[in-house]
């Protein structure tokens, strides 16, 4: 299989987009990152990886989005950029508030997009993808996939 990449657009991010997340004990920030240019963009939202946050895996974010996606990237509870105490009572519960991570991501997409200059009507949200880093689970067990989103013509 022979994999087409279109030129490079410039790319236009903003953070810290923070989003309002009661139950959790921090607000939810989030980076927006899209391509200047073109129309019904499909949007990745990208779980970092255990200890990440924001700030991480630039040069991949930045491929995507200049290849045509939205990436929207959380900073979950587990980031060591927010210093969760250890014995934290919500530790047991990390996995769960990912999931809530992402379901307030989608939720809250009209913010998200409004936040970034030039992005209004852009995105196509019948292509919706998520990805993350390979991570192992928190029982040693088997790494968790990592998925490769493609672009449609």
């Amino acid at each position: 299989m022979e994999l087409k990449i279109t030129a490079p657009s410039p790319v236009v991010s903003v953070k810290p987009i923070v989003l309002s997340a009661p139950g959790r004990g921090e607000n939810l920030q989030v980076r927006v990152s899209a391509p200047t240019t073109g129309r019904n963009l499909p949007i990745i939202v990208f779980s970092h990886g255990s200890g990440s946050s924001l700030e991480g895996y630039g040069p991949l974010v930045d491929f995507w989005a200049a290849h045509g996606f939205v990436v929207i990237q959380p900073t979950h509870l587990d980031s060591r950029t927010l210093g969760l105490p250890q014995g934290d009572p919500r530790t047991p519960r990390i996995w769960r508030f990912r999931v809530e991570d992402m379901k307030r991501i989608l939720d809250q997409l009209d913010l998200l997009e409004s936040a970034v200059p030039g992005l209004s009507g852009r995105l196509d949200r019948s292509r919706i993808a998520t990805s993350r880093t390979l991570l192992r689970r928190p029982n040693g067990g088997q790494p968790v996939r990592f998925a490769r989103p493609q672009p449609r013509d």
